[in-house]
């Protein structure tokens, strides 16, 4: 039945939700010899864009992992309702883009200086969206803000060019950037979500026309129903999803999670047996549902 196949969905998913929660609120560190350790031992990179480069980089993949696993959470509670299909979309998106910066900051066989490279341009990023938020405002704080912010962009700058890294200056409300320019989340994600060529970036496409409201993306709920319209050619829709259609949609959404907890295990040497079961048990169920053989 599509309920059970919903509950299904919900379930596999907030397990998962429950148990990368867990394991976040186990480890406040990385553990001790693990890669993500060893990298910020003595902080070899600490100047004058930071004391604490190698830690401010773990500090950035748990939020990006608690990021993941709030909108995973929420996923479930909407998939258990089976009502308000747009946001299903939205969760999935925010949950698969978290998951991807942290895979892209963790990812195996680039060297200490890339990963901080890597953050570094996430800061840049950060920075000038706020600059570009508050030059709206003539508040004293809002100026100070902004010179501030300025000010660090500055010494992101030097440090990176200290390290022999190519910097590019902001051009309009674009951020700058260090050495090559940050890939964008569709392409993080096409990175991660699967083996078979396109399927994440085909999957994030759509995900974004759906929460921008793009009618492409959100047509896909009409389902001609054969009711007379109000004219003799004309006939009326509802606006549904099936759970096999709603499992295949979101699917890159568990993925990109599964390959998240992954990349934990290895950079961050945070172990957990009840990850790892969810994670099969999870995209057994999606697979399932979705009609596919299991993705992972």
């Amino acid at each position: 039945m599509p309920s059970d196949q919903f509950t299904d969905l919900a379930n596999s998913v907030g397990e998962f939700a429950r148990a990368l929660r867990g394991l976040l609120a186990a480890y406040d560190f990385p553990a001790d010899g693990s890669p993500a350790a060893m990298e910020a031992e003595d902080e070899p990179y600490a100047g004058e864009w930071g004391a604490h480069p190698g830690r401010d980089l773990h500090v950035t993949i748990r939020l990006a992992t608690w990021s993941c696993a709030d909108h995973l959470a929420a996923l479930s509670v909407v998939l258990r309702e089976r009502r308000l299909i747009p946001p299903l979309y939205t969760l999935a998106r925010g949950a698969a883009e978290a998951a991807a910066i942290a895979c892209y900051l963790a990812e195996r066989g680039i060297s200490p200086l890339e990963r901080v490279r890597r953050n570094m341009n996430s800061n840049l990023q950060a920075l000038t969206e706020e600059v570009n938020m508050l030059n709206r405002f003539t508040r004293h704080d809002a100026v100070a803000a902004v010179e501030r912010h300025k000010a660090q962009i500055g010494k992101i700058e030097r440090e990176g060019r200290r390290c022999e890294l190519r910097f590019t200056r902001s051009k309009g409300y674009r951020a700058g950037y260090l050495g090559d320019e940050p890939p964008s989340a569709m392409k993080m994600i096409g990175m991660i979500a699967s083996r078979v060529p396109e399927f994440g970036t085909s999957s994030q496409q759509l995900l974004s026309s759906v929460a921008h409201s793009q009618l492409h993306g959100l047509t896909r709920f009409i389902v001609p129903n054969g009711k007379p319209g109000p004219a003799p050619d004309k006939f009326t829709a509802d606006l549904t999803a099936s759970a096999p259609d709603i499992a295949l949609h979101l699917l890159v959404a568990p993925q990109c999670a599964s390959t998240l907890a992954a990349q934990l295990a290895w950079f961050m040497g945070w172990k957990s047996d009840e990850a790892a079961a969810a994670i099969t048990s999870m995209l057994h169920a999606w697979g399932r549902v979705a009609g596919i053989p299991i993705a992972r």
